[in-house]
């Protein structure tokens, strides 16, 4: 009974993770540029990259948890397809925190202009 229903739970994370690996890659992100930025946007990119941080935190807790319930299968083939779904996460979020790094960058250069703009 628990084999089955750790099977059905595998099951059900991986199709989750395949359809949302597929949802991320249809978008596309749009260059804006810098000078609008910089205007009224600046406040929407600082709200971006805060809420960027609660959620790749959330996702990396639960990249854990999946390693951990990897750690107590013992049906090898269950373990590594919550190894292989776990990694596949790890990658997504390393592309989020790449992508909050950037904005990030962007929001403190927008800031830096204004100050030198202000003077």
């Amino acid at each position: 009974m628990k084999t089955g229903t750790a099977i059905a739970i595998a099951a059900l994370m991986v199709s989750g993770s395949v359809f949302v690996a597929q949802t991320h890659s249809d978008q596309k992100t749009e260059r804006a540029p810098s000078a609008q930025i910089c205007g009224l946007d600046r406040s929407d990119l600082q709200d971006e990259v805060k809420d960027l941080g609660v959620y790749t935190s959330r996702m990396q807790s639960r990249i854990v948890m999946i390693r951990n319930s990897a750690g107590v299968v013992e049906n090898p083939q269950l373990r590594n397809a919550l190894q292989v779904d776990a990694d596949m996460w790890q990658d997504q979020l390393d592309h989020l925190k790449q992508r909050m790094t950037r904005l990030q960058a962007t929001v403190d250069r927008c800031e830096a202009r204004e100050k030198i703009n202000a003077k």
